[in-house]
């Protein structure tokens, strides 16, 4: 396997994502957060659940890999409490975690950061999207809604980590199997522009088939040449199955 991670501040003034790459004997641990925009201390609640994740998935190695991805949830949602308890402010992050080892792939998420899977020329999200353009895209299905709407109205969190009690998780009980050639990508949502679209674009199929170069680098430079004068942190973890 071969982890590689790309990051950009996009068109904002501060980077509220925040990431953690963790290799061991059995397989790799990626971790992605993205600060909750708009509030106070959301990249410092990003960084502190992030670390804590690691930790605490660390520290608990007798279990199965689905329970030590939700106990170690839980401890980064008390990391966030924390932040907020220290500072008297609030704060709040999306969590995605994925465990890849064994041929299999576990995840644990909370929030909109998408898991995709790149298989046989098609992008399949794995994980569960928690804002509102879950609901809106039933929208759209019936007409009532343009895609372009439910992407730009839809992201309304309906779960965070905020140090509150979790609404919304979605730690899968067993693995996801792998094939040899898969490409997994952790994101956060500033490439939604290139990834979270009705259908690929041709030249956006071309990067995920690309191995000349690491497939984050490679969306996140894409996220770049798009331009958006509303561009958003971007990060990109990215796992080749050889």
């Amino acid at each position: 396997m071969k982890a590689h991670i790309a990051q950009w501040i996009g068109r904002r003034k501060k980077q509220e994502d925040y990431y953690v790459v963790r290799s061991y004997s059995n397989g790799v641990l990626a971790v992605v957060c993205d600060g909750m925009g708009g509030h106070s201390y959301g990249a410092l609640s990003a960084h502190r659940a992030a670390e804590e994740f690691v930790v605490a998935f660390e520290e608990r190695p007798d279990g199965s890999v689905a329970e030590r991805l939700r106990w170690a949830l839980d401890d980064a949602n008390e990391a966030v409490a924390a932040v907020g308890e220290r500072t008297g402010a609030f704060g709040g992050t999306t969590l995605l975690a994925a465990f890849v080892g064994a041929g299999v792939l576990w995840w644990a998420s909370v929030g909109d950061s998408p898991l995709f899977l790149w298989r046989n020329n098609r992008l399949v999200r794995l994980n569960a999207d928690h804002s509102m353009r879950a609901i809106y895209r039933d929208f759209v299905q019936s007409g009532a809604m343009t895609h372009a709407e439910a992407m730009s109205r839809g992201h309304e969190l309906r779960s965070a980590l905020t140090g509150d009690a979790l609404p919304m998780v979605d730690v899968p009980p067993t693995p996801y199997p792998l094939l040899p050639g898969d490409r997994i990508i952790l994101a956060t949502d500033g490439t939604d522009d290139l990834l979270q679209q009705p259908s690929l674009s041709p030249e956006t199929r071309l990067l995920l088939n690309d191995r000349s170069a690491p497939l984050a680098s490679l969306l996140v430079d894409a996220c770049r040449r798009l331009e958006k004068e509303w561009a958003d942190n971007t990060t990109v973890v990215t796992v080749d199955i050889e």
